[in-house]
């Protein structure tokens, strides 16, 4: 049996409704409007329900997420401020050299441990919030700390 050539054209058209994957959208029009199922919630385009407002693990992983991002923010503004008064003297450059990168890694720490946080637990309020409140006492910019101590 000889083979057909493969069309390599036809990745390039859509006019194939013969395809199986074909579907057509939900026109408003053929259902005479948007229509409320039974329980007052509209339907979005393919049937999935629509919800009329964020669930409640929506809204408390915002409100982690942001306390979060501020307390982050607020740990690397104090690191910055804390580490500008400690005085640098090391007896050689490899050690001030040493210092500096030391001052920069604890300086973007918070915001690193931020983004790890959030990226890796997507979708779990709780340990997202544990890891957030790990963090914060990890991190604890204690020369900004101590300096207001004293």
């Amino acid at each position: 049996m000889p083979r057909t050539p493969p069309d390599d054209d036809a990745a390039l058209r859509w006019d194939d409704v013969d395809d199986p994957s074909w579907v057509e959208a939900q026109c408003t029009a053929s259902h005479g409007g948007a229509e409320a199922g039974s329980d007052g919630v509209g339907e979005r385009e393919g049937g999935v329900p629509a919800s009329p407002e964020p669930s409640r693990g929506a809204l408390a992983m915002t409100l982690i997420t942001a306390v979060g991002a501020v307390l982050y923010l607020a740990y690397s503004i104090a690191w910055i401020v804390g580490v500008s008064g400690l005085p640098l003297s090391g007896p050689t450059l490899v050690l001030e050299v040493l210092y500096q990168f030391a001052e920069f890694l604890a300086i973007i720490a918070s915001a690193l441990w931020f983004v790890a946080a959030v990226m890796l637990t997507a979708g779990r309020v709780g340990r997202r919030a544990g890891w957030l409140a790990l963090g914060s006492l990890v991190l604890m910019p204690w020369p900004f700390v101590l300096g207001v101590l004293t």
